[in-house]
């Protein structure tokens, strides 16, 4: 038989061996529950930036559409204006009037957007507003320059929407 003394030590011993189990346990329960916590607020999180994302889109959809609307709304009133010209009788000089005032209205609803034309002639030559599609020798030039427009040029919000093509003189 053993002494009571190391029969009360085999038992520390084995309540010692339990509580690190028992903490362990407890340790991995509240490990295991603060990892399912943080998976439902990644869940709820992801969620959140989807729905976020759809609703920006959505938006910026709707928006593209309210300005294009507007734009074409513009438009059409230009539009209305010409076909009152065509269906007039009218001589040559007033139907030429009335396309021009139409096309100032034109321009007038583009510079609204932010569109206006490039003023090249006279101007030295600029590949990046400037195609030259043509050429020609002039002694009264120092550089090249735009002698000719033969296609109007515009700029969108001072970016380049299209080159003007033009005929450019060179110095001799």
């Amino acid at each position: 038989m053993m002494p009571k003394s190391h029969n009360g030590c085999a038992e520390d011993e084995r309540k010692q061996q339990q509580e690190p189990a028992g903490q362990l346990e407890a340790s991995l329960a509240e490990a295991k529950a603060m990892a399912a916590e943080n998976w439902d607020l990644y869940l709820r999180a992801r969620a959140d930036l989807e729905n976020y994302q759809r609703r920006v889109a959505r938006d910026l959809t709707f928006n593209i559409r309210c300005g294009k609307r507007d734009l074409i709304l513009r438009i059409l009133g230009v539009i209305d204006d010409m076909e009152r010209a065509l269906a007039a009788d009218a001589d040559y000089d007033s139907l030429h009037s009335g396309v021009d005032m139409i096309m100032r209205k034109l321009l007038d609803v583009l510079a609204a957007e932010g569109v206006k034309p490039i003023e090249a002639v006279g101007q030295p030559f600029d590949p990046r507003f400037h195609d030259a599609v043509a050429a020609c020798e002039d002694p009264a030039v120092e550089t090249e320059t735009v002698v000719e427009d033969l296609r109007r040029g515009y700029t969108y919000e001072d970016d380049c929407l299209r080159p003007t093509m033009a005929r450019v003189a060179k110095p001799c």
